[in-house]
């Protein structure tokens, strides 16, 4: 099937501005022979008549004003794409903000920021670490570029570059009776006192939604919106929790234990996504592809739990 390409496109849109075929073809500087018969194929390829028109007047169909929306704003985004592509051939610069969870920030960002420093130096990549709520705040206002983000429920947001999953894991002192358990059921969890995130995190709502599917008890003894918070908690024995592999202590620490969580076995799915509605710049999308390859290289070792997404 044949679909329309940008010079039909940028016909339509200035002949609907200027409401007259000969004044867009001066515009275009091409024929009016030309832009009627550009006319003609697009609407012949839609299936849909795009202009009213009489010896006097050209007016847009009903359809062809709702068309006309999206092809403005398809050409917005090949103009600013192509713009962004220039100045960075020529001047070798650009800048690209990139917003991602803290927990990305140590473990997935150094050898490609370090790569990008090196292929791309007229780049500045600026890094925002936030939470989930704040990241995806900078999505709808376009504050950043390009982000890294955790999965949600509803599926309702998907990935343009899927990178890591990011199985749940109990940590606990490595002398409770829990870190001699090759891995820890939602049961066990439920005869010892938690210290967990506060509720609206998304690590937070994961944990509870597994578990009250499961019908699992939580004695929460204490809440805190800062990870170092619970792991001091815990190291000081008051209380046991549930975190992502990725934001657990290594297997190093002599004073905790990671253990991973079964019945219910719970993963976070991260990846890089675009603002909506934003053609992303040569910047952004050079960016995305160089913290793609640079998770999935061979040399970069992720914390045990953490699994590469690699695409087919």
């Amino acid at each position: 099937m044949l679909n329309p390409n940008l010079r039909h496109l940028r016909i339509f849109v200035e002949i609907a501005r200027r409401g007259s075929f000969r004044n867009a073809a001066v515009a275009l500087h091409l024929s009016e022979p030309a832009t009627s018969q550009a006319i003609a194929k697009l609407e012949s390829l839609l299936a849909v008549k795009l202009f009213d028109r009489t010896t006097r007047s050209v007016r847009v169909t009903e359809a062809g004003s709702a068309f006309l929306v999206d092809a403005e704003r398809l050409l917005e985004g090949v103009d600013r794409s192509i713009a962004t592509l220039r100045e960075f051939a020529t001047s070798g610069r650009g800048r690209v903000t990139l917003a991602c969870l803290s927990s990305t920030v140590y473990k997935l960002l150094p050898s490609a920021l370090n790569e990008m420093k090196r292929r791309y130096p007229g780049i500045n990549v600026v890094v925002r670490d936030d939470n989930m709520s704040g990241i995806l705040h900078s999505l709808e206002t376009g504050e950043c570029d390009v982000a890294i983000v955790s999965d949600e429920p509803s599926g309702r947001r998907g990935f343009a570059i899927p990178l890591v999953a990011d199985a749940f894991q109990v940590v606990c002192p490595a002398a409770h009776p829990l870190a001699r358990q090759r891995y820890v059921s939602g049961a066990d969890l439920a005869a010892h006192e938690l210290v967990l995130l506060r509720r609206g995190s998304g690590i937070r709502d994961a944990f509870d939604r597994a578990a009250e599917r499961l019908a699992i008890g939580r004695n929460v003894v204490h809440e805190s919106a800062q990870i170092h918070t619970l792991l001091g908690l815990v190291e000081a024995g008051l209380g046991v929790t549930v975190l992502p592999s990725m934001l657990c202590p290594s297997p190093a620490n002599m004073t905790l234990a990671a253990r991973p969580l079964r019945r219910p076995s719970i993963a976070r799915r991260l990846g890089l996504v675009f603002p909506a509605g934003k053609e992303p710049s040569f910047a952004a999308r050079t960016l995305a592809d160089v913290v793609h390859k640079s998770v999935l290289a061979s040399d970069l070792h992720l914390p045990p739990g953490v699994t590469k997404i690699r695409r087919p």
